[in-house]
């Protein structure tokens, strides 16, 4: 029949999670312990690390598996430097207000945080953000995470958003260190509307994209004079997640 999962009777303190071949999209919470997991969070929860930093935590709950994931999950994952192999532990004491987590390595030993390195932020010419602005900047990369190359900054303008017409300037294209071509998805939060299409690069190093860029700008109304805060992460199969955020 195989092995089959037995959850405990008792009430844990706290369990430990493996991380998979999947682990940089989600995290499976471990059967023995789901049901009095998934009965203690929503759709989110957070957690804090013993240095005192929080993350939230996006949940899908089934009928059988319970799977952590978002772009929260993902800056742990970054700022940890996690692998496969490697483990999360998470403990009751606080929960549901809190959980606590740890990171740990596929021996079990203890990982710490890895101190980021200040990552270059392209604005476009003219792009002059105010205080408010400056601060919206700063709390989306803190919950979004640095993700790959250098942060743009750009003011949308008529011809971004006329068709395909958003391009990427060469000095963001030569920071990613991507294929000159391949799948590109676009998205503003973990739940919203999510348009998958294609970029490439032109002939002078700049990155455009298909007609997914026009539908995620038709969807969320962007217009002319938006100042966005742009980001890139690694998708599948060698392609790009593009963020694109009004600031």
């Amino acid at each position: 029949m195989g092995n089959r999962c037995h959850e405990r009777r008792e009430t844990l303190s706290s369990f430990r999670c493996h991380l998979g071949s999947r682990f940089d999209e989600f995290m499976t919470v471990p059967c023995f312990v789901w049901r009095q997991f998934k009965n203690l969070v929503g759709n989110i929860f957070f957690v804090a690390t013993s240095d005192e930093v929080q993350y939230k935590f996006h949940v899908k709950k089934g009928s059988s598996k319970t799977r952590v994931f978002g772009s929260g999950y993902q800056k742990f994952l970054h700022d940890y430097d996690l692998k496969v192999g490697d483990y999360i532990m998470l403990d009751f004491d606080n929960a549901p207000e809190l959980f606590g987590i740890f990171a740990e390595d596929s021996d079990g030993i203890e990982k710490h945080r890895v101190e980021e390195i200040p990552t270059a932020v392209v604005h476009t010419k003219g792009v002059m953000l105010t205080t408010a602005q400056t601060l919206k900047k700063q709390q989306l990369l803190h919950e979004r995470g640095l993700g790959i190359g250098v942060v743009f900054v750009h003011t949308l303008t008529n011809t971004d958003l006329k068709g395909n017409g958003l391009r990427i300037p060469k000095e963001v294209v030569r920071s990613l260190n991507i294929f000159e071509s391949g799948e590109a998805c676009f998205f503003v939060d973990d739940y919203g509307y999510r348009p998958k299409g294609a970029y490439y690069t032109t002939t002078g190093g700049r990155l455009k994209f298909d007609s997914c860029w026009s539908e995620f700008a038709k969807e969320y109304n962007f217009e002319a004079g938006n100042v966005v805060l742009i980001l890139f992460n690694l998708g599948d199969s060698g392609g790009i997640n593009v963020s694109v955020d009004i600031i």
